[in-house]
């Protein structure tokens, strides 16, 4: 039977020697601190009372009650702080092999061998820690006394309460992002019973405040608004299918009282769940490809939607089974008469379209139900992204994804690199053998505003399609290209052409291999959902600055 390398080292523990050194005693109410220390020795440190934060080289470690942390020769370590009640106890001792087996003294160990003679080091935590706890307590008691039995008794002490750390200890230590993962796994799989920051941040094993303020920083939302959220959009699945009654939806988003529901429901959405209910069964059309993009976001699935497999390759992979009618998109709007026919036979409620389709298409499509045409040519997305979610009552929805969104471009921008923050950028669009400056509102809204990049090229207006020559373009000198190649085999060839053009290579972005190519999807949509697959895009195109 193959054993793993810590079972192997538990199966060993017969044949080391341990010989407690001291015992140091700190706790929130007292003046005495555990100052930064190299270890010269293992140091056990029990989280005998509270809650107390270490630092550990230079990672934070949180320890609850119970907990324990085993420090190997070589690091540093040092107490952060201690909640009032907090009482940490750090035994330090050495290891020492037995004579007839392969090891020595830890001390005299290179650097990567420190912790060879142990099973385990960093935090550990066991099923029932008030026993370590009781057991550190009294092993620091006896130390303490000074006198050499009690000595002797904590020497015994030590290694009964190792004992007890491997024989019952039931996770090793990770990461503090893993850590807050594991949480939110935990949400995603339990929201729908009652949860409680104390749960969660046993699940994480931090202390539940440390716990709270981590999961804000990392998600931008607290443990408890993240529960709501995935209650309240569970609920509103439920509530789109024509069976679903009001009882049974609250009994399985985590609510016991329909009632109660039905006030948190009005209080999160801002409409009542029988209004809401009435709204989700309308059959919506989203006649303009771009619509979907303000539509995803939400949660909200039309019954009619544009789509190909090239032109909306994105929304056609991910949502084509989700949507029952499907009108093409084909060079985006070219088959609009055979669209409008089949809409006719359609029982549709509700079209959205863009201010981009011709007066005959917006008379023709008034004659069969109420439309909504979106000004995506004057209005600012996020502003649109609201109309919309006003019109179907997803407003909380918006407002959701929108302070997602904006807690994302955030990440992004506090780790762009240096050289990008100095540089400037221009985006160029090839066509067959022909070269374009390029920028539409997209692009200048995330690229230029939203993430503040330096524009390589100035004119009148942020939006521009201008062609222009290799010559031009190295006089530009730009100190990022991304380029923009159609994707039709004369373009194709051409691109491959360019490469090897001393024109070309001789531009210092190229020289300098800071040119990225651009996706026509989603750079060349404007709407919500494709801003955030923009941002998405950019982050893989510097994936050594990639959150």
């Amino acid at each position: 039977m193959n054993l793993d390398p810590q079972e192997m080292k538990l199966r060993k523990l017969d044949q080391v020697w341990i010989r407690l050194r001291s015992v140091e005693a700190v706790s929130g109410t007292g003046d005495k601190t555990m100052r930064q220390q190299l270890a010269l020795s293992f140091a056990l440190i029990v989280a005998a009372c509270g809650d107390g934060r270490l630092m550990v080289d230079q990672e934070t470690v949180e320890l609850e009650n119970g907990s324990a942390y085993v420090c190997v020769p070589g690091q540093t370590f040092g107490t952060v702080d201690l909640s009032e009640d907090g009482e940490l106890i750090a035994f330090y001792f050495d290891a020492y092999a037995d004579s007839n087996s392969v090891g020595e003294e830890a001390g005299g160990k290179e650097d990567g061998q420190l912790d060879a003679l142990l099973p385990y080091h960093g935090k550990l935590r066991v099923h029932t820690p008030g026993k370590l706890a009781v057991m550190a307590e009294s092993a620091c008691r006896a130390w303490q006394h000074g006198e050499p039995m009690g000595h002797f008794r904590s020497q015994i002490d030590l290694q009964e309460m190792l004992y007890y750390l491997y024989r019952n200890s039931r996770t090793k230590p990770y990461h503090a992002g893993e850590a807050l993962e594991a949480a939110k796994r935990y949400i995603d799989q339990h929201y729908n019973e009652p949860v409680t920051i104390e749960q969660l941040a046993r699940v994480a094993e931090l202390s539940p405040k440390y716990f709270a303020e981590m999961y804000k920083k990392k998600y931008g939302k607290s443990p408890i608004e993240y529960v709501t959220e995935k209650r309240m959009q569970r609920a509103k699945q439920l509530m789109a299918t024509a069976s679903a009654k009001l009882r049974e939806i609250a009994h399985q988003t985590g609510y016991a009282d329909e009632f109660y529901f039905s006030r948190k429901f009005k209080q999160e959405i801002g409409v009542s769940p029988s209004v809401y209910m009435r709204s989700r069964r309308r059959k919506l059309a989203a006649y303009s490809p771009s619509v979907l993009g303000f539509l995803t976001p939400l949660g909200f699935m039309p019954y009619a939607a544009a789509m190909h497999p090239k032109w909306t390759e994105y929304y056609y992979r991910e949502f084509r089974s989700d949507i029952p009618l499907h009108i093409s998109a084909y060079r985006y709007n070219e088959d609009w008469r055979e669209n409008l026919e089949r809409l006719r036979q359609a029982p549709i409620d509700l079209i959205l379209a863009v201010d981009s389709i011709s007066e005959e298409e917006q008379r023709a499509l008034e004659q069969m139900a109420p439309v909504q045409i979106l000004a995506a040519s004057q209005t600012e997305w996020r502003e649109l992204l609201m109309q919309v979610a006003e019109e179907i009552n997803e407003s909380w929805q918006a407002n959701q994804w929108l302070r997602a969104y904006e807690f994302r471009l955030e990440q992004v921008k506090e780790r762009l690199p240096q050289s990008l923050r100095q540089e400037t950028l221009v985006i160029v669009r090839m066509k067959e053998d022909r070269l374009f400056l390029h920028c539409n509102r997209g692009m200048a809204g995330l690229l230029f505003d939203d993430l503040g990049l330096a524009p390589g090229y100035v004119c009148d207006t942020p939006c521009y399609n201008c062609p222009i020559t290799l010559e031009e373009l190295g006089r530009i000198d730009p100190g990022y290209l991304l380029m923009m190649i159609r994707q039709d085999s004369e373009t194709l060839e051409a691109w491959g052409r360019l490469q090897v053009n001393p024109s070309w290579q001789a531009i210092r972005a190229v020289q300098r291999r800071r040119v990225k190519l651009l996706s026509s999807d989603p750079w060349l949509e404007y709407s919500a959902h494709a801003h955030l697959r923009m941002l998405d895009q950019f982050t893989e195109l510097f994936p050594e600055e990639n959150p």
